[in-house]
């Protein structure tokens, strides 16, 4: 499950945004907060942050996102679940205010989450040392304990995909532009990187279905090509495309190659042509006149 945290300092703005989505989000879950209004929700967080003046980046904010096709039939009560323990396994307790809300305006369901990094006696709960690295890992473990693909799980499936389809591609594209447009009608988005010294110098491959636009900002999706293998460099790219159009080239003006597609085209021709005649011949025939006079015949037997 792809996911974020992070501390800030928090506005109001935030706890709206949460509670928001385009008239879409479900509050789902809060924890020590009086109100259920999201500017009210955000002045008792800040009270409550203000017993503990050394903490300037108070909420810890993020996300978790469920994969689509694998987590996709995970129940709110289920999401929220799996928040909640990973919460707790980077410093989060029953004693510190909590706000999980789930989005739904895009294709992507996912859950929002802001915490009050200091409890309600003071303390601080959650340290600020790379906490997107601890707390992607609490998702992984919560993951495994409920038996769910983790992230890394769901990445290594992904990647194997993408390898494939770029070496199917490969073999029938004579230029970077033809190599996006084959990548493209197999689902997959390629972004091209630029320098100065060698021009096109990498890429990155995203399957359509997991760009998701809210989150892209922070967390770009897809991975680059040296995430995806060791065995095929930008370099070797670059190499097989231009084998492949001098082979394109070289068979185009080629009068053996080009009397062979000639032949060919006339042994097709003349198997149709001999087709159509023996159709002809195959058909029933039918002639009235006799068969009127057979019936003539007959009837004056009687």
């Amino acid at each position: 499950m792809n996911n974020s945290a992070t501390t800030r300092r928090i506005s109001k703005i935030a706890v709206e945004y949460n509670g928001n989505d385009k008239g879409t989000a479900e509050m789902v879950y809060s924890n020590n907060l009086m109100s259920e209004n999201a500017e009210h929700q955000f002045l008792e967080m800040k009270t409550v942050a203000e017993r503990n003046a050394k903490i300037t980046n108070w909420a810890m904010t993020g996300y978790i996102s469920p994969e689509n096709g694998i987590h996709g039939n995970l129940s709110n009560e289920q999401l929220v679940n799996l928040t909640l323990k990973a919460l707790q396994k980077v410093g989060v307790t029953d004693d510190n205010q909590i706000r999980l809300d789930i989005h739904n305006s895009t294709k992507h369901r996912h859950i929002h989450f802001i915490v009050n990094r200091v409890n309600t006696h003071g303390n601080n709960t959650i340290e600020a040392h790379r906490l997107g690295e601890r707390f992607g890992k609490a998702v992984r473990e919560v993951c495994k304990e409920l038996n769910l693909k983790t992230d890394i799980e769901i990445g290594k499936e992904k990647k194997e995909q993408m390898f494939k389809a770029l070496n199917f591609c490969l073999q029938k594209s004579m230029n970077f532009e033809e190599l996006l447009e084959n990548m493209k009608n197999l689902g997959n988005r390629v972004t091209l990187s630029h320098n100065a010294k060698d021009g096109i110098s990498g890429m990155r491959i995203v399957r359509f279905e997991d760009i998701n636009h809210q989150t892209e900002r922070q967390y770009k999706p897809g991975y680059k090509l040296s995430e995806i293998t060791n065995k095929l460099k930008i370099k070797d790219i670059k190499e097989i495309l231009k084998q492949n159009s001098e082979s394109q080239q070289l068979a185009s003006h080629n009068p053996i190659v080009e009397q062979r597609k000639e032949n060919g085209n006339n042994e097709k021709s003349v198997v149709g042509h001999l087709l159509m005649i023996a159709q002809e011949l195959l058909k029933p025939s039918y002639t009235q006149a006799a068969d009127d006079e057979l019936l003539k015949k007959r009837k004056k037997r009687r």
